[in-house]
């Protein structure tokens, strides 16, 4: 019989459950169908506790319980058990939309003036700012989700792709245009270069309708444009400025919706795109 561990227990923990119901589960997986008392015993969980724990475990589909004096328990296979957790997790998330939903025309009366009295008083800034990597990945990525027409993106060598390459391909299948321009291999350091050819690579095998080109001189501005409007109607972008001798680490990228500033690094990036680039 193989022992249950602490690695058992963490990992339905992760998956929501409490202490005790962790134990009385991965213990109850280890024996098979048994009776509460020999469970508590093996499990460490108190008597006290342990029928009621059962019975939880049983309402949310994950135990089985079989009538009798005693009663016995028996766990489900671990593959019911993630399906009904997924039901499970699904249904609450449903309910609490709904709720959410029931609330909408309220939360709308109550609060719609309050913000349009407050936005008389204030403007929407030009730009914000988040910190290089992480924060700024995931702006980028919110981004590519929103697309609804274009992506237009320039980069020295793309090393942020695979965080982002899932939701860039699901925009992809949405018929958003994909256009990358990358910076010529001749201008790259040394450590960028693989990096660069990894992910064109990447452009090529999984993205293949995307365009791609090389810029023919450095790139002042980096970043992605998300559905630019020449009309000033809308649109997203998310940039930051070339500054060499500044670490990744230490810098910020700008972040903007305001439709005229992104309508113009839409046109640099267009004249770039149709005057200073190449074919890969």
């Amino acid at each position: 019989m193989s022992p249950v561990g602490e690695e058992h227990l963490n990992t339905l923990m992760e998956l929501g459950l409490k202490e005790y119901e962790a134990k009385t589960l991965a213990h109850l997986l280890q024996l098979g169908e048994t009776k509460a008392p020999k469970l508590s015993s093996i499990s460490g969980v108190p008597k006290a506790r342990i029928y009621g724990v059962l019975e939880g475990l049983a309402d949310r589909g994950l135990v089985e319980i079989k009538p009798g004096r005693p009663s016995k328990y028996r766990p489900k296979s671990p593959d019911e058990i993630i399906e009904r957790m997924i039901q499970n997790r699904r249904r609450k998330i449903e309910r609490e939309v709904d709720r959410i939903r029931s609330a909408e025309e309220d939360f709308k009366s109550k609060f719609q003036n309050l913000y349009e009295s407050g936005a008389e008083k204030t403007r929407e800034p030009l730009l914000r700012t988040v910190s290089v990597g992480d924060p700024s990945e995931k702006e980028t990525e919110l981004m590519y989700e929103s697309a609804e027409k274009e992506v237009n993106i320039v980069s020295k060598s793309m090393e942020w792709l695979p965080k982002v390459v899932e939701t860039l391909e699901e925009a992809m299948d949405r018929n958003v245009e994909v256009k990358a321009l990358f910076l010529s291999p001749d201008l790259l350091e040394d450590e960028n270069l693989q990096v660069q050819k990894q992910n064109i690579d990447t452009f090529r095998e999984e993205m293949p309708r995307a365009e791609i080109k090389f810029s023919k001189s450095l790139l002042p501005l980096r970043g992605s444009i998300v559905d630019p409007s020449y009309e000033y109607k809308s649109g997203k972008a998310i940039f930051l400025v070339e500054e060499k001798d500044v670490p990744l680490k230490l810098r910020d990228a700008a972040i903007t919706e305001n439709p005229s500033l992104v309508a113009g690094m839409k046109r640099y990036f267009d004249l770039i795109w149709k005057h200073d680039s190449e074919e890969i």
